[in-house]
């Protein structure tokens, strides 16, 4: 898991996501691994506790546990008066049919709709897709869902047909780049001879991929990839662009 370091750039898609938010209009983020894309859902998510992030579930089953574990922790009181899930509410969820909780679902959801954020989609089948639709275009509710592309979504792409409502997150500039590469050096206080060397290396493969640039400097500190104090450099950057993309 990447540490928190501040949200660097991303003005454009902050803005977008804000409106999406705000307007309670369906959005689509596309990025690839390492763009940031979690780490601005996060950023935007403060302050917004009526908000449900859920990390994705590609069967239907924990995707239905998903969605009402998190009704049951913001203490959504329509699903709560339905449910009733009790004290033990791991054991209550533990026992529940996918049948009995799409119903549960469909039937608080339309009552008192909520806003969904469904994060890393990949691998959605046609059960989970037939219960988002229906979800997706009950009135109130709004659907945030990320991915890496369309591609990756499988049947759930259908849901995001209209291209005005997709965002995708560009790589960072030149000047957000070193500024995190900045940050992310002070975060893990890195001291190499040589520094810059490094810093002019990680921008040029990172090519503006926030993850990687903070990937390769969290490696950049443990002994596998330090010769003396200096960074071995292939090694380094070969196993942090396997980590962000496979």
């Amino acid at each position: 898991m990447q540490p928190e370091l501040p949200l660097v750039g991303m003005a454009k898609e902050r803005q977008r996501v804000d409106a999406a938010l705000d307007s309670r209009e369906p959005l689509l983020i596309l990025g690839q691994r390492g763009c940031g894309k979690t780490r601005l859902i996060m950023e935007m998510l403060r302050g917004r506790e009526e908000l449900l992030y859920l990390a994705w579930e590609p069967t239907l089953h924990g995707l239905l546990i998903s969605i009402a574990r998190a009704l049951i922790g913001a203490g959504h009181a329509d699903f709560l008066a339905r449910a009733m899930p009790g004290a033990e509410r791991d054991a209550w969820l533990a026992e529940q049919t996918s049948v009995h909780l799409k119903g549960l679902l469909w039937n608080s959801l339309t009552s008192a709709p909520a806003s969904l954020i469904l994060d890393g989609i990949s691998g959605a089948g046609f059960p989970a897709y037939r219960f988002l639709q229906r979800v997706y275009h009950t009135p109130g509710m709004m659907v945030l869902a990320v991915a890496r592309d369309m591609d990756s979504m499988g049947p759930l792409n259908r849901l995001f047909w209209d291209r005005r409502r997709i965002l995708h997150v560009d790589p960072l500039s030149a000047r957000d780049a070193a500024q995190l590469f900045n940050s992310a050096a002070d975060y893990f206080k890195l001291r190499n001879p040589g520094l810059n060397e490094f810093r002019d290396k990680v921008l040029e493969c990172a090519n503006g991929n926030p993850g990687q640039i903070i990937e390769m400097c969290r490696l950049a500190t443990q002994p596998q990839y330090l010769a003396g104090r200096r960074v071995k450099f292939a090694p380094l950057r070969i196993d942090a662009f396997i980590k962000l993309t496979g």
